[in-house]
């Protein structure tokens, strides 16, 4: 024999070796992971919800994160997912996206789990979304109103939390403390469907959500806020409760015209962009409280309620779901991307640079070491 059977195997573990570093490279080092699966063809009840988001949680442990911000007064849990790229850098900015405030719009929690979805199992092909901004996603802020909608009455719209004389439920779309009961009379009666509540955060579901963008606004992190609501077909700005414009109109209209466009290119549907106040202007509603406190950006993002001229209300067909959410998605991601653009943290030069960095520097080891390895080889045969 030419070698002898110990200097075999130590040749084929070299080559082994060899080939292991270029599968690593070509892998970019990661673990292969079972991608969860949202199911776009049904209405997810709460508890299927959290168990979805309990899976991305223990499947993506490295850069997603569940977070209980509070109970609501039926003693549900009310959730949140944080979403990074894994970098361990703390301190980005974020985009805060929350869905199902009014119960029978069941369509925006399809719509933002689809959106986790691309953002998490997605990441590679949306990582530019990832890079220097952190995500914060409340798929179900009203979960027993959504609940008592899916189970008793299909047109719920509120919370469930009593108001005396056999009268339930907070409009969580009025409780907020920005032009808190202006507007409509309807505001006020407390067995009204539009009832503001009997103080501003009167409700839990309202707080929770508070509390976050509170924190987000101290911390110097608060960027972009969108609430899905559905289903007018428009991307509205604050104002809602005045009919001034904001000081930041321009962008904020341009950030909404981004979101209208991109949908109607991907899918035809017509979306408008304007302030919310236009019309009709009321107060006590999230997207303005959010940019009073301190986001620079916020929106409503009322999703679509048709296809091919019929009219679903707020319940479209199943079959429709995956579609209509994906078409929320384009809307919401190009957002972002125009709110990237207006509010940079790393210039795309000095990125590009470290990455390039990045790249040279491991493939120069790679390959010092692979020359190493290949020495010793010949090392071995030459003996």
């Amino acid at each position: 024999m030419l070698f002898g059977d110990n200097t075999l195997c130590a040749l084929c573990m070299l080559i082994l070796s060899i080939t292991h570093i270029d599968l690593s490279l070509s892998l970019g080092l990661a673990r292969v992971e079972l991608e969860p699966k949202l199911n776009t063809d049904v209405y997810y009840s709460y508890d299927g919800m959290l168990d979805y988001l309990d899976q991305l949680a223990n499947d993506y442990s490295q850069r997603v994160v569940l977070h209980t911000v509070g109970k609501t007064y039926e003693n549900r849990t009310l959730k949140t997912i944080t979403i990074t790229n894994g970098d361990g850098r703390t301190g980005k900015p974020v985009i805060f996206v929350v869905a199902g405030a009014h119960a029978r719009e069941w369509l925006t929690p399809v719509a933002a789990l689809y959106a986790v979805e691309q953002l998490v199992v997605g990441l590679e092909e949306h990582r530019h979304l990832l890079r220097d901004y952190d995500w914060i996603v409340m798929p179900l802020v009203n979960p027993d109103g959504y609940t008592y909608s899916r189970t008793v009455d299909k047109w719920w719209r509120s919370t469930r939390s009593p108001n005396g004389g056999n009268c339930f439920g907070t409009n969580i779309n009025r409780n907020y403390d920005i032009g808190w009961r202006t507007g409509y009379a309807a505001q006020s009666d407390p067995c009204q469907e539009h009832y503001a509540g009997s103080e501003p955060f009167s409700e839990p579901e309202t707080r929770a959500v508070r509390d976050i963008m509170q924190e987000l606004v101290d911390t110097g992190r608060a960027l972009m806020y969108i609430s899905l609501h559905s289903h007018h077909t428009t991307v509205f700005y604050p104002w809602t409760y005045k009919s001034v414009p904001t000081d930041n109109a321009i962008k904020l209209r341009e950030v909404a015209k981004s979101g209208a466009e991109a949908m109607h290119k991907a899918t035809g549907t017509m979306f408008s962009y304007e302030q919310a106040s236009l019309n009709d202007p009321f107060g006590g509603t999230s997207l303005d409280y959010a940019y009073s406190i301190g986001f620079p950006l916020s929106y409503a993002l009322e999703l679509s309620g048709q296809r091919n001229g019929n009219t679903f209300d707020f319940w479209p067909p199943t079959t429709l779901l995956k579609e209509l959410a994906h078409e929320s998605w384009v809307g919401i991601s190009a957002m972002a991307e125009k709110a990237i653009e207006y509010y940079p943290t790393l210039s795309a030069e000095t990125e590009s640079a470290t990455s390039q960095t990045r790249s040279s520097s491991t493939y120069s080891l790679t390959n010092i070491f692979k020359i190493l390895l290949l020495l010793t080889a010949i090392t071995i045969l030459s003996q």
